[in-house]
């Protein structure tokens, strides 16, 4: 498997679902996504259709660790462990502008 970062997935606009790709036909077998430390709001890790109020399409809040130290993640596996999770399918929200996500993922 090849390891890819994608780094910091930063959301200027609340409420604004940032893709992890903008590539649909981009497939991979591990999405892995973490917390930064030092944040002040939470993280949201969903579908296209997230919607941070009702909670629609959040696979995932990540929690802010503003003291540093652990940080919180995340791994959404394919349930084959080959290539067939759409990296454009997933986004990324935050309650706070210009915080986001550390994302990498995994390839076959």
């Amino acid at each position: 498997m090849t390891v890819t970062t994608l780094g910091r997935v930063n959301v200027t606009t609340p409420g604004t679902l940032v893709p992890l790709s903008i590539d649909p036909n981009q497939r991979v077998a591990k999405i892995f996504a973490q917390v930064i430390p030092g944040l002040t709001g939470n993280g949201y890790f969903g579908t296209s259709n997230m919607v941070r109020a009702t909670m629609a399409g959040v696979i995932r809040v990540l929690w802010p660790n503003s003291g540093g130290g652990f940080s919180e993640n995340f791994l959404v596996e394919s349930a084959d462990g080959h290539d067939s999770l759409n990296l454009s399918q997933y986004f990324v929200d935050m309650d706070v502008a210009g915080e986001g996500l550390l994302v990498s993922y995994w390839t076959e």
